[in-house]
């Protein structure tokens, strides 16, 4: 019955996340002035890892140090204009675009323009929080 609700196969369990949902943002203010609104974590029916967070950077906002995901990352630009620093390469990221982070990429991404930057994280697999 639960596995029908959640819109699962029969037998499968519904993860983490469980049936369709609206979440609730939670805002963590970052050290270098950005706002990061957390979405959910937790696994897929189907049995992925999945993250989720929006964020806003203000335009002069400090670069974050280059860091390693033990994830894959897919991030959407809504707002601004984004630099997006990965193996040795700086690309320029506009709204519409999509960036791909493979996992284990050395990377960072700040907010190169005049004015806020936004956008969304879906994290995938490896460390992502399996609530």
């Amino acid at each position: 019955m639960l596995a029908a609700m959640c819109g699962v196969a029969e037998g499968q369990e519904p993860g983490t996340l469980g049936p369709s949902k609206v979440f609730a943002a939670a805002l963590t203010k970052l050290p270098n002035g950005t706002d990061r609104w957390n979405g959910p974590s937790g696994t897929l029916a189907t049995g992925e890892a999945l993250g989720f967070h929006v964020s806003v950077v203000p335009a002069g906002t400090p670069k974050v140090e280059l860091h390693v995901i033990k994830h894959s990352e897919l991030l959407t630009v809504a707002e601004g204009t984004l630099l997006f620093e990965h193996d040795g390469v700086v690309d320029e990221v506009k709204p519409g675009s999509v960036i791909y982070v493979a996992y284990g990429t050395n990377h960072r991404i700040w907010n190169s323009g005049t004015t806020t930057a936004r956008y969304f994280v879906i994290q995938v697999g490896g460390d992502t929080k399996k609530v």
